[in-house]
């Protein structure tokens, strides 16, 4: 992909706040510590995308019907932006996406890929243009979760709420940011996520 210098000026100013996607704390995971794809969110959280990278590869390779594998497999992709140069780094942005397209074509009725895409969507540079993306996911997992609840872990929906009011922010949709930040901090008042909500109501 080529680009104009000004989209290199962009990417430099914005490429650092693609940050680890984290969508419930390591406290809350309920898989074992030896599960590959906890290990390989684990090294996200400590910044060793490679080693995700490598660890989450390997877990697709043995479970290909996986889709938290494939799912997070696509946003370490993602997050290998940060560690390259600016003319790759749109590369394994698109990559990362590719990855994470596949997660939801082949897993349609599992709320782990639309959450994984939605909260990585989110949280792309503009430049990406992916907030519509991340508007469609995570209002998705709403609607899993509204319609069968036992299907979608309570532990997940504070980060979806963050996350789709920063998304619709994003897309200059700011009331709508504003009811969904101001639903979620009802319905998780408790939530570690409901300070970030607060500071981002403040924002508005």
């Amino acid at each position: 992909m080529r680009l104009t210098q000004r989209a290199i000026r962009s990417l430099a100013g914005v490429l650092a706040v693609i940050a680890v996607v984290t969508v419930w704390h390591a406290g809350r995971a309920e898989s074992q510590a030896a599960d590959p794809v906890t290990l390989g969110r684990q090294a996200l959280d400590a910044n060793r995308v490679e080693q995700a990278i490598a660890i989450l590869e390997k877990a697709v390779a043995a479970d290909p019907k996986n889709p938290a594998a494939l799912a997070w497999l696509g946003s370490a992709q993602v997050r290998m932006a940060r560690t390259v140069s600016f003319f790759n780094a749109p590369g394994w942005v698109k990559k990362g996406f590719n990855t994470l397209d596949q997660a939801v074509d082949r897993f349609p009725d599992v709320f782990i890929v639309y959450m994984v895409r939605g909260i990585t969507a989110t949280n792309v540079p503009d430049l990406f243009r992916k907030a519509e993306v991340a508007l469609k996911d995570l209002s998705t997992v709403i609607t899993m979760r509204e319609r069968s609840p036992d299907t979608v872990p309570d532990s997940v929906m504070p980060s979806v709420y963050l996350n789709l009011g920063r998304a619709y922010k994003k897309n200059g949709q700011p009331a709508e940011a504003r009811a969904t930040w101001e639903k979620g901090k009802t319905l998780y008042p408790a939530a570690p996520e409901a300070q970030a909500i607060d500071k981002e109501l403040r924002s508005l």
